[in-house]
């Protein structure tokens, strides 16, 4: 288990990551990979902070089949972002709830 002052740490620093994307201007790029399959790039405040060519959570390298796959994903991503999840983590249920191709 993990001690409640942790905890507590873990929450503030969550909490100040959240506040800290919400003035930050987060946006993606959806991009063409190899074998006519897409990926993604995610800026944060014009950095480069994501560059996602292949499904994440997929075994493999491929590449998403279709560009509204990636820019589902892709909006995805910057949602946690701006829940303060950092790093973000695209699983599994993630693609499922999105309705991805696989």
């Amino acid at each position: 288990m993990i001690p409640d002052s942790v905890m507590q740490e873990m929450l503030e620093q969550k909490k100040q990551v959240t506040e800290q994307m919400a003035k930050a201007k987060i946006e993606y790029f959806v991009i063409n990979v190899p074998n006519d399959q897409f990926g993604y790039y995610i800026m944060i405040d014009g950095q480069m902070y994501i560059e996602q060519k292949n499904i994440p959570a997929v075994q493999g390298l491929n590449g998403f089949k279709t560009k509204e796959d990636a820019e589902k994903v892709a909006k995805r991503v910057i949602e946690k972002i701006k829940e303060g999840e950092m790093p973000p983590t695209i699983e599994m249920k993630d693609l499922e709830a999105l309705g991805v191709k696989m």
